[in-house]
């Protein structure tokens, strides 16, 4: 299993503020978080158990070489420090999550970003497949996305 972890601080920001929006993205904000990188991020079924199994839509590029459109089932949602998003393609869930905790601090929002993705038991024997899609390249090129996106988005909270 890959996992890989980034931490960002947004002032001016508060982790209810954040939760709301990653639950619910209005499309305009979305789109003007990082323009040249984010396309979609909506919410495409709501679930009985809202938000928690909601179906959200993501593309956005990492950087220049990356495209990632897919969907993802919120699978955790608590108000108003975690979100955890499994990650979907042609309808087939994936071995691919991406967890956020998120705190109130006096110097402002604490941000922790981890990406897992692989399997855990008899599935690792497929973790080098995994490791090629997903390479050093991939999360160099995710390390940035992450410092560019994080940085705006304390201006449109």
């Amino acid at each position: 299993m890959i996992i890989h972890i980034m931490q960002s601080k947004l002032q001016d920001s508060t982790a209810t503020d954040f939760y709301n929006f990653m639950i619910n993205p209005p499309a305009e904000v979305y789109a003007n978080w990082l323009p040249e990188e984010h396309y979609e991020f909506h919410i495409v079924k709501h679930s009985n158990n809202s938000p928690v199994d909601d179906l959200i839509y993501f593309d956005q590029n990492i950087g220049n070489k990356y495209r990632l459109k897919l969907y993802g089932i919120i699978r955790e949602a608590h108000n108003p420090n975690r979100i955890v998003f499994q990650m979907r393609k042609f309808k087939v869930n994936l071995p691919g999550y991406l967890e956020l905790d998120f705190t109130d601090t006096p110097e402002g929002l604490m941000l922790k970003e981890t990406v897992r993705i692989g399997y855990n038991s008899f599935g690792k024997i497929f973790d080098h497949l995994v490791k090629i899609v997903f390479s050093k390249k991939f999360f160099n090129e995710l390390n940035e996305h992450h410092k560019r996106e994080w940085q705006n988005l304390s201006d449109i909270l």
